[in-house]
């Protein structure tokens, strides 16, 4: 599942951008896959902010930041996000080389829903060697489009995705 993400992440973004906070369904080369996107990029240009719902055998949405910075992949590392000039909020979020991601249930429940109502978005990460990597964010329009990326992937915002249990090692998933 984590390569399957981290080559999603490494994909280049779409030549035409929708507008910011715009929902998009897109087209997977695997057809039991489909991936709902929204996001946005930075006042400079120079990254993106996305949520994304891959919805499969396994429902996973993720908070993802994209960066023309090389980030310089893993590890895992502190990313920052204040929305509204509040607290930061501040977890280790998984790196690929040009971006990183946040899919923990948790996580992504926190980030959504403050991301949902906020009016700007600060973002401060660092590349593998510590350089600083700063970027603003527009927020969105509404909480509409987060609600859509979150139900895409049957969660709701507010609430962390109820999971069935994993097997234990030597118990079938079907056993009934």
């Amino acid at each position: 599942m984590i390569s399957i993400i981290a080559l999603l992440l490494q994909a280049a973004p779409a030549a035409a951008a929708p507008a910011p906070w715009t929902v998009t369904t897109r087209p997977k080369t695997d057809p039991t896959i489909t991936s709902t996107v929204t996001g946005a990029s930075s006042a400079d240009g120079n990254g993106k902010l996305v949520v994304r719902c891959d919805a499969g055998k396994a429902n996973v949405v993720s908070v993802q930041f994209f960066s023309r910075t090389p980030l310089g992949g893993p590890p895992a590392r502190p990313v920052s996000l204040t929305f509204d000039a509040g607290t930061p909020l501040i977890d280790n979020w998984e790196f690929v080389q040009q971006g990183a991601f946040q899919r923990d249930d948790v996580g992504v429940t926190t980030l959504t829903t403050a991301l949902a109502s906020a009016k700007s978005v600060k973002l401060h990460t660092t590349t593998a060697a510590g350089e600083p990597i700063d970027a603003t964010f527009a927020g969105p329009p509404s909480a509409q489009p987060i609600s859509a990326v979150l139900a895409a992937c049957g969660y709701t915002l507010g609430q962390p995705p109820v999971r069935a249990p994993e097997p234990k090692d030597g118990e079938k998933k079907d056993a009934k």
